[in-house]
Parts: structure tokens; C-alpha cells; sequence
């Protein structure tokens, strides 16, 4: 098979990321996170604001660090398994955003979700006693403490061309953290 079963999950995603911006420069915003079109009773855009990006350099870093991502922890997921986290992960991400940060009216992008799927992984790589789930999760923690408190990424933010929204992140991990249980459940009954 050309493209092996485990990386299926991760050419959909990008592609639907790449598909997604490209309508974007085209004006179409129909799927952007947007807080006052959500209160209007445009809900999936707290999903689909996951999945566009802010220009050409935000959209491929996000899915450069999911292909990254999705090589650690690949065994770990049938396909429908891995875009049910995607999909559980882009309804935390966009729910937290919309309860715990009124002031955000816009938003698009990746990483909120990257942060959940990373931390789901070493929390099953724990569970099968690899000590590298620790350092992951430890790695990530730090970050989020040090994007909260103390450094907003400006050079990213540059890069990007919009402020890197670090809450999404938060909230991302919390998820990750929230639903892990399943997913290591999951995993053992895949692996039996």
C-alpha cells in the first residue's frame, strides 16, 4: 500500500487544513472560529475554527508538527480513533475558548489541538511504562506554565501574523488530559 493505514489519518487532516486556508484567501471565512456568529447560532465553527490558519507559514508549521506528532504516537490509534481525538480535542479547544475567553472574538489554527494529542500520547506511553510519556508531558506543562505566565511567543506571532492565542493551547492539554482515560482504554482493548 502506498500510503500506510497510519499516516492516512494525518494526509486527511493536512489536506482538509490546506483546503481550508486556501478557501480562506479567498475571502471565505465560513468556517473561521468567529464568537458573535457562534452566539448567532453558527456552532461549528467552534470545530471547524480549528482547521484554518492564518497565512501559508501558520498552515504548514501546524501540520509539519502534526506529521511530527502523529510518527510518536501512530500505533497507538486505528484511523477512526485518531480523527475521534482530532474531533473531541477541536470541540474542547473550541468550547474553551468560547466559555473561558470572552475577549477572544476571532480565531483559527492547529496548535490547541496539537497540545491535546501530544499529551494523550505520553499519557498512553506512561501507561506502557516509557519514560519518554513523562518527559512529554512534563515538556508540555512547562511550556503552557511559561506561555501563560511568563512569555507570549512574539517571533511566532510574527511569523504567523497574528498573536499566538496560548489559552488555545491551555485548553488543548486540559482536554487531552480530560479524555486520556478513554483513549488509553481504548488502546488496551486495541492491543488485546
Amino acid at each position: 500500500m502506498l500510503i500506510q493505514h497510519r499516516w492516512l489519518s494525518w494526509l486527511i487532516l493536512g489536506l482538509l487544513c490546506l483546503i481550508i486556508y486556501a478557501l480562506s484567501t479567498e475571502n471565505i471565512t465560513a468556517l473561521d472560529y468567529n464568537r458573535e456568529l457562534i452566539i448567532d447560532g453558527e456552532l461549528w465553527r467552534l470545530i471547524t475554527g480549528n482547521f484554518n490558519h492564518t497565512n501559508i507559514y501558520h498552515v504548514l508549521l501546524n501540520v509539519c508538527a502534526l506529521a511530527v506528532i502523529s510518527g510518536l504516537h501512530y500505533r497507538y490509534y486505528s484511523a477512526t480513533v485518531y480523527l475521534s481525538l482530532i474531533l473531541i480535542l477541536s470541540i474542547g479547544v473550541g468550547a474553551g475558548i468560547f466559555l473561558l475567553s470572552p475577549s477572544t472574538h476571532l480565531y483559527v489554527g492547529l496548535s490547541g489541538i496539537l497540545h491535546g494529542i501530544i499529551i494523550v500520547g505520553a499519557i498512553i506511553d506512561v501507561t506502557k511504562q516509557y519514560y519518554s510519556g513523562y518527559i512529554l508531558i512534563a515538556g508540555t506543562i512547562i511550556k503552557i506554565i511559561n506561555e501563560q505566565f511568563f512569555n507570549s511567543p512574539i517571533e511566532m506571532s510574527k511569523l504567523i501574523q497574528a498573536q499566538v492565542l496560548t489559552e488555545a493551547h491551555l485548553y488543548g492539554l486540559v482536554t487531552g488530559l480530560i479524555i486520556a482515560p478513554l483513549f488509553v482504554y481504548l488502546n488496551k482493548k486495541k492491543s488485546a
